[in-house]
């Protein structure tokens, strides 16, 4: 999985409570000194759960496993029990009938239930939320001073925005992505939010697979106007915006 956003994590939640929750840890294979085998071996999976792009394991005894795709990072079902591990597992989790192995990471550590907490704390409301907490995520933005690109990016106004759904959000919406929030005109916000779910849930019925208009597509023909798709990077996370 590449460029995990809030869709692709939920997916990626959903396929891990399906086949952890409930079930006993028999054996813990790990390849960092920072997550010891033994405190996870004989251990049960109490639930899965996400907030944003954020993945938490909940073992019982109160430990936890908190996970970030971000780029590169995956889950991957290997059957039965390995003796050996792909050459970029972190962890591997055998629970009777197969392993679930984390690969490729690039976050992933051992968490108590005061760090979860903190963390969920952190994070703005979940933009992929049932119900939608519209009103909340637009009272968010409205107490941002950034660019609507940048503000979008905010984990901690909302959860789950990355920069594929950024762009084809605003794109969707009608929005210029160098506006400041305040200075969105009547209707725009109601665009935006609709955009949101739009873009996100598309995705995910997609399988969190992506059905671009405009990301990555800088010098190419507008499907709306005709004229030239362009890029834009713009403070402070400097990553690029397409419209």
């Amino acid at each position: 999985m590449a460029l995990a956003e809030g869709p692709q994590v939920r997916r990626r939640t959903e396929w891990l409570e399906k086949y952890l929750a409930g079930r006993k840890v028999f054996r813990c294979q790990s390849t960092r000194e920072d997550i010891p085998a033994e405190s996870f071996t004989g251990k049960r999976v109490e639930r899965v759960f996400c907030k944003g792009k954020h993945i938490f394991l909940e073992f019982e005894g109160g430990l936890f496993l908190h996970n970030h795709l971000l780029m590169r990072g995956t889950w991957k079902k290997l059957e039965g029990q390995q003796l050996f591990l792909p050459p970029n597992a972190w962890i591997a989790l055998y629970v009777g009938p197969y392993t679930i192995c984390n690969l490729g990471g690039q976050m992933l550590k051992v968490v108590t239930k005061g760090d979860v907490d903190e963390q969920l704390a952190s994070l703005g409301p979940d933009a992929m939320d049932e119900p939608f907490p519209g009103s909340e995520i637009a009272e968010r933005l409205m107490g941002q001073r950034l660019p609507i690109a940048e503000a979008l990016l905010q984990q901690s106004v909302l959860a789950g925005i990355g920069n594929i759904a950024k762009s084809e959000i605003l794109f969707l919406a009608g929005i210029d992505p160098r506006a400041k929030v305040s200075e969105l005109g009547d209707g725009e916000m109601p665009k935006l939010l609709k955009a949101i779910q739009e873009i996100l849930w598309s995705s995910y019925n997609q399988g969190g697979r992506w059905k671009c208009s405009v990301y990555r597509k800088a010098g190419d023909q507008c499907i709306k106007c005709g004229g030239t798709v362009r890029s834009l990077k713009q403070p402070p996370s400097r990553r690029a915006t397409y419209f």
